[in-house]
């Protein structure tokens, strides 16, 4: 008993030390539009590697909810205040290097802030976002590893419902398939870092282990360039 016993806490041990990051990822930022689960997933991976945890301050937002009521109106202020709470939220992170955690997991990236902004905000007012987007992003450092939830609209539609936020109650499909879009454009030409792209619209790595276990998998074997991982009977809309 006692041999099989350690026979088993070898296995163990060699699983634990095949789960690990590349030494070369000290940054990963986990994407995906409104509802594709990435502060879930970030939640999941800072429990299983013991990552430092930087999440998006999006019910902080006061424009939010405005922007949500009546976007021409608000799409500025929401736009520049999500755009200066990331910059001083990745600013700290890097001004306080971690002893303690040898990886950082964050729910955004710096740059995807311009998706919004292309889609939201008039001419004069992107011109203003882009020269101050540009002084900011100098001194942002470049993920490691991205990790990019893609879904259909549908699909983000029904988990934007589910988790009922009172400001999302309303919010337009015609918008969500819109930046669908946008994001998928935007992956599609990614090359700034290692990308992998998750069909994840047939799985649950919240409430199935084993699919967050294959997720895992992927992640940490993730190579140089874009990545693919659709799992068995995954299918995009």
């Amino acid at each position: 008993m006692k041999y099989r016993l350690n026979i088993a806490r070898g296995q163990i041990e060699d699983m634990n030390e095949e789960l690990k990051f590349s030494p070369h990822v000290n940054y990963l930022c986990v994407e995906g539009v409104i509802g594709a689960g990435k502060t879930s997933l970030c939640n999941l991976l800072q429990k299983r590697f013991g990552a430092r945890l930087v999440l998006e301050e999006v019910d902080e937002n006061p424009f939010l909810p405005k922007f949500y009521a009546d976007k021409q109106s608000f799409a500025f202020q929401t736009q520049l205040w999500f755009l200066l709470s990331r910059y001083k939220q990745i600013s700290v992170m890097v001004a306080q290097q971690d002893l303690f955690h040898s990886v950082t997991i964050s729910d955004y990236m710096f740059a995807k802030d311009r998706i919004f902004a292309s889609m939201n905000l008039r001419d004069e007012e992107l011109s203003l976002y882009n020269n101050i987007a540009r002084l900011l992003e100098a001194s942002v450092p470049r993920p490691d590893l991205v990790v990019y939830l893609q879904e259909s609209t549908d699909t983000l539609i029904k988990r934007i419902e589910k988790r009922g936020r009172s400001f999302e109650s309303n919010m337009d499909p015609n918008y969500i398939e819109e930046l669908n879009e946008a994001y998928n454009y935007f992956f599609s030409h990614y090359t700034a870092s290692p990308l992998l792209i998750i069909n994840a619209n047939d799985i649950d790595f919240v409430n199935n282990s084993s699919h967050f276990d294959e997720i895992v998998e992927q992640i940490v074997s993730v190579k140089a360039g874009t990545n693919y991982y659709n799992p068995m009977g995954g299918s995009l809309k």
